[in-house]
């Protein structure tokens, strides 16, 4: 019988284990076994059938590697030979090597350069992924019937808004595909223009666009393109895409352009698409005849809105929302003479295309415009704890302000940096999703089920912008000065100088309200006493684009593009623009408020808890939280019990 199934028969039998091996057990005497010599390793050819028959004799030791013939996980003992004597070679060459080297009389003067890579001054922050393109455009509508006249605010800056954000999606588009090696390429779907002459009365769900016989063919082709109920352009290649821009009218009206004279044949000899250049001399163009380039220069232009509107596209893709835009009417050329002076409008246009490569790094990114969009709502001098009741109360009265007119005021007196984003969010017209993420955000501060919150702060958003969203961009008090162990240090400080250690950390940027309460110096981790005593610094500096060469799986190689930013490029960053985030004092009785839910502040506390519990290496220490009774405490002893865990 097998020596195993023997060992196997007599544990059920006898219910005794034996282990059963071919380890020799020394002699109990000491001086014995220091007095024996140790075996060397022959030095023996590879195929010796008598050293390797050695090597693996069963009297070696368990800590001795003996090898093994037809083992998945041991090697062969003709392999471990080999390995060891090419190693003992090696390694025996580059003593011989190190002893010959002359050595130097005295040490250097200076010592050896340190690797560019080791820079204790600069940190990298966190990483962002873009989606260059898309399979389908933006699907957007357009209401059936036309709004009431209006002159205030945002209703007089929508003249023509559908075909305005139609331009700059396409104006956007170009220009990212410029960047990319690559051009916009016309579909075969277009609109045929029709003469004037034969125009008929007005047709049932259709838009009429009349263009006068001054038109360039470049610009009828061009909104044949843009206003197609089927894309009419897209990126070249072999698999037409999208950028994040591009839209087009799915239903349920449709375009119909009216030329003068007879129309020209699209479909025989097409000019080439405009490049992002020559699409804004279109839109100038376009503007000029129907008259969008008069008014004061203060006021939302209509080209203005539609820019704002078109930078909003890929967050309502994101965001599952629908733009829809107000209904133009019968749209027909001015008659209005000239304004006796330029217009300022066309170089403002030029100006917004030129610049488009910072507006666009913003827009591509959903999660960043959302960490804009979201903290208009947040408030520096409120605790965490107290997240709830600041936010009710901005319920109480946002629910009262259905009018986006009124709602993008009340936003732009608060902070007109992120309302200009609510602006082109709203101009975008799915008014009933936007009110609804309205409110949940201010009873839960997430702003959407199920999907994952578009609400968190970003500092490097913050940096672009020049609006803080949460308690991190803000400045630190005064250092606290060494010496003293006996000090309180506040929270919202400590995780200030914490995260400096986590800038690439994406957990480390949840919590945007301002920590409460204090800890004790000797509770902090000493490592982190230097910053103290300095003070809390952190500066932008610059953001890296890591962009692939080549087209997609034929070139893995990539390129490090280093932009410092818009302020430093050009230097027309506007610094005066003031966030009003003062507290109006309540005066008076106070009256009885209602029931205000405790979620938003518990959540907001645990995730407080959470950080302090971190310290600068990342590990999770209970001793530095520094808050008696946490264990314990209905708000977070579930979710300390689960780290525990």
């Amino acid at each position: 019988m097998d020596p195993r199934h023997e060992q196997i028969l007599h544990w059920i039998r006898t219910n005794e284990y034996i282990v059963k091996t071919d380890y020799v057990k020394p002699r109990k005497e000491g001086p014995a076994l220091i007095d024996d010599p140790v075996r060397p390793v022959v030095d023996a050819a590879v195929g010796d059938d008598t050293s390797c028959s050695t090597a693996s004799s069963s009297t070696d030791p368990p800590d001795i590697l003996s090898g093994a013939a037809d083992d998945p996980l041991i090697p062969t003992t003709a392999e471990i030979e080999r390995v060891f004597h090419d190693g003992r070679a090696t390694w025996t060459r580059l003593v011989k090597q190190a002893e010959s080297l002359p050595l130097q009389s005295s040490l250097p003067d200076k010592p050896d350069p340190t690797s560019d890579h080791l820079d204790f001054q600069y940190s990298h922050g966190i990483r962002k992924h873009f989606q260059l393109c898309f399979s389908k455009p933006v699907g957007c509508s357009i209401h059936a019937a036309q709004p009431p006249p209006h002159d205030d605010g945002l209703q007089a800056s929508q003249k023509g808004l559908a075909i305005l954000t139609m331009c700059w999606s396409y104006i956007l588009s170009a220009r990212l595909l410029e960047l990319q090696g690559r051009k916009v390429a016309y579909t075969q779907h277009f609109l045929s223009p029709v003469a004037i002459s034969t125009l008929q009365d007005t047709v049932r769900d259709m838009i009429s666009l009349k263009l006068p016989a001054s038109a360039s063919p470049a610009l009828v082709r061009w909104l044949s393109a843009l206003l197609s109920p089927t894309p009419g352009w897209c990126g070249d290649g072999n698999r037409p895409d999208f950028p994040p821009w591009a839209a087009f009218f799915s239903r349920p009206l449709r375009f119909r352009i009216v030329v003068s004279p007879d129309p020209f044949p699209l479909d025989q000899q097409p000019p080439s698409p405009p490049t992002s250049w020559q699409a804004t001399e279109l839109l100038i163009e376009l503007c000029t005849i129907y008259g969008f380039l008069d008014g004061p220069p203060s006021e939302l232009t209509p080209a203005t809105a539609a820019f704002l509107a078109a930078l909003a596209l890929p967050f309502t893709r994101d965001d599952g929302q629908n733009p829809r835009f107000p209904n133009p009417g019968s749209m027909t050329p001015t008659t209005t003479s000239l304004p006796s002076k330029p217009a300022t409008e066309p170089s403002r246009i030029r100006q917004y295309t030129a610049d488009l490569r910072y507006y666009m790094t913003l827009s591509m990114h959903p999660r960043s415009v959302g960490s804009v969009l979201w903290s208009i709502f947040w408030q520096p001098s409120v605790p965490a704890n107290l997240a709830n009741p600041w936010l009710a109360s901005i319920s109480t009265v946002l629910t009262s302000t259905p009018n986006p007119t009124q709602l993008a005021r009340v936003f732009l007196l608060r902070r007109p940096r992120v309302a200009l984003w609510w602006v082109g969010l709203l101009l975008l017209g799915d008014l009933p999703t936007i009110h609804s993420r309205i409110a949940l955000y201010l009873s839960t501060t997430e702003e959407r089920w199920g999907f994952g919150s578009l609400a968190r702060p970003d500092t490097a958003v913050a940096a672009w912008t020049g609006a803080p969203q949460s308690f991190l961009d803000e400045p630190s008090q005064n250092p606290y000065g060494a010496g003293k162990t006996d000090q309180q240090i506040a929270r919202h400080d400590l995780l200030r100088h914490r995260y400096n250690f986590h800038l690439q950390d994406e957990m480390s940027v949840r919590l945007s309200w301002t920590p409460f309460g204090s800890v004790p110096r000797e509770c902090v981790e000493p490592d982190l006493w230097p910053w103290l005593d300095r003070g809390h610094i952190r500066e932008y500096v610059h953001w890296v684009w890591w962009i692939s060469q080549g087209r997609a799986n034929t070139d893995t190689r990539l390129h490090c593009d280093v932009q410092r930013g818009f302020r430093r490029d050009t230097g027309r960053f506007v610094e005066d623009v003031p966030d009003h985030l003062d507290v109006t004092r309540a005066r008076g009785r106070r009256a009885r408020h209602g029931s205000i839910k405790m979620e938003p502040s518990r959540a907001s506390t645990s995730r407080m808890v959470s950080h302090c519990m971190q310290d600068i290496t990342g590990d999770s220490d209970r001793a530095i939280l520094a808050l008696p009774g946490a264990d314990s405490h209905p708000w977070v002893k579930d979710w300390m019990n689960r780290t525990q865990e």
